[in-house]
């Protein structure tokens, strides 16, 4: 039976093209299982069989569970970026308000987007080699100084500190609204408050979008005050 299961798995990937091709499905299976079976994605036994590679041929790829979902994070992080320098490159003139909805365009099309945007965090500090965080950090960074770079044809102004700081508002508002247990116990019971806190999806995204928007806007005019946005 183990020698069937062996001979029914696909070949390892030899050249460079199929190792990327093969690197990108295993992520992909990762993110269909972190949508679906959170759970399970805590099993490098479950992303082998999701996958469908031998679970030696996972290892080749990625050490631990922690180093699939920070890659997973990665990826998207460099679609976003993708995304903005692709707007920023082109001659219609953007807003504040344009490049608060990339973002909230990024969310909406990976699930994984904001739960391991924060979730990284702790696995850098706790269960990703220092090696491995340090490298990440830098490619991340390399992603952002592009971004600023593209962006700065339509904000002459902006920095890679005005990046950090929306970065760090939009982990505040998840953490804050959508990973908080007593915000999610208030909205299951019905309990209103004087806070008017986004309690659906769509109100978080307006709610995020919109903050994202006066927060760029305040940071760039004290920046540049003579600037429109």
């Amino acid at each position: 039976m183990q020698k069937q299961r062996q001979l029914a798995m696909p070949p390892r990937a030899i050249h460079p093209e199929e190792k990327l091709r093969k690197r990108a499905s295993i992520l992909d299976a990762a993110q269909d299982l972190w949508t679906t079976h959170t759970d399970r994605l805590s099993s490098m036994d479950a992303l082998a069989q999701a996958s469908g590679v031998a679970k030696g041929t996972l290892y080749l790829y990625f050490r631990s569970k922690e180093e699939v979902l920070l890659a997973l994070h990665e990826r998207d992080m460099e679609q976003f970026f993708g995304r903005v320098i692709e707007r920023a490159q082109q001659a219609e003139p953007m807003k504040a308000q344009d490049l608060s909805k990339l973002v909230i365009e990024s969310i909406q099309n990976s699930p994984t987007f904001m739960p391991l945007a924060a979730l990284c965090l702790g696995l850098m500090e706790r269960h990703i080699p220092v090696e491995l965080g340090v490298a990440f950090k830098l490619r991340i960074t390399e992603q952002i100084d592009k971004a600023v770079l593209a962006l700065r044809q339509h904000f002459p102004t902006i920095s890679c500190e005005t990046m950090m700081q929306c970065y760090a508002l939009m982990l505040g508002l998840w953490q804050l609204i959508k990973q908080n247990p007593v915000h999610q116990h208030l909205v299951t019971q019905g309990i209103e408050t004087n806070c008017k806190i986004p309690v659906t999806e769509e109100q978080f995204l307006q709610f995020l979008g919109n903050s994202l928007s006066t927060l760029l806007i305040g940071l760039l005019a004290q920046a540049h005050p003579e600037h429109s946005l």
